[in-house]
């Protein structure tokens, strides 16, 4: 029995013996939709303060009562691949596929996890489909640039990276509390600063180009010599600073 499974029976044990003796007490039992409900909203607030184990026994709970709850199992998921578990995560995000095959979130953390496991091709099928189904998923686009990036397709990659900013501003910065799984490598931040790079030489702002121009360089971005070829920096190809800092 792995050290992960014995903490979890520990913790299911301490917060199932309360419940099971003010229930024998009580003349009147809840109804087990009552009891799955109020199971998965413990489970979101655990999960919400980084308490994945907790989490994950209070969905386990709820999904006792309710077995083919797409969106319980996605929770579930959720909760264990941020512990690490990447086998029981991906059992549960294809189970919640298999009880609703348009779930965006399941498809989207399958195609993460495919990720995670450095099987790209297959994390694009999955974020491919999700998107199918919802073209507007700002995480699924940054996981789908993440894994055109693992299969060196750069010129794919920073068309997602640019879909899911324009998508979501905040999509590097917001809380990882959600049910969609982000992938984040340094990486994404280098190709983050070469796309406002971008958008400031488009403007006018060249300053603001070199700047995060240099961000990008000292994040090591893969493709910087690019720059020579997107024409909103055909204002700086004859100027020294850009050949400064990259060299044709």
């Amino acid at each position: 029995m792995s050290t992960f499974t014995m903490k979890l029976i520990a913790v299911g044990l301490a917060i199932c013996v309360a419940p099971i003796i003010r229930a024998e007490s009580s003349l009147d039992l809840p109804k087990t939709d009552e009891v799955a409900k109020s199971a998965e909203m413990k489970g979101d607030l655990e999960r919400i303060h980084n308490n994945y184990l907790l989490a994950i026994s209070y969905y386990q709970q709820a999904l006792r009562v309710t077995p083919r709850n797409a969106n319980l199992l996605n929770k579930l998921g959720i909760s264990e691949l941020k512990l690490g578990e990447r086998g029981t995560a991906r059992k549960h995000f294809s189970q919640a596929l298999k009880v609703d095959p348009k779930n965006i979130s399941a498809l989207n953390n399958l195609g993460a996890v495919a990720y995670l496991d450095k099987k790209y091709k297959t994390s694009v099928k999955y974020l491919k489909q999700a998107l199918e189904l919802d073209e507007s998923s700002a995480p699924a686009h940054l996981n789908l640039a993440e894994a055109w990036m693992g299969l060196n397709q750069m010129d794919r990659a920073m068309t997602e990276y640019a879909r899911a900013i324009e998508l979501d501003a905040d999509i590097l910065n917001e809380s990882q509390s959600g049910v969609s799984a982000r992938v984040s490598t340094p990486a994404q931040r280098a190709a983050v600063d070469y796309l406002i790079a971008k958008a400031y030489a488009k403007r006018g702002n060249f300053d603001g180009a070199l700047e995060y121009l240099g961000r990008a360089k000292a994040e090591h971005f893969a493709d910087l010599n690019r720059v020579y070829k997107d024409q909103e920096f055909a204002s700086l190809w004859v100027d020294p600073r850009l050949e400064a800092l990259v060299k044709r």
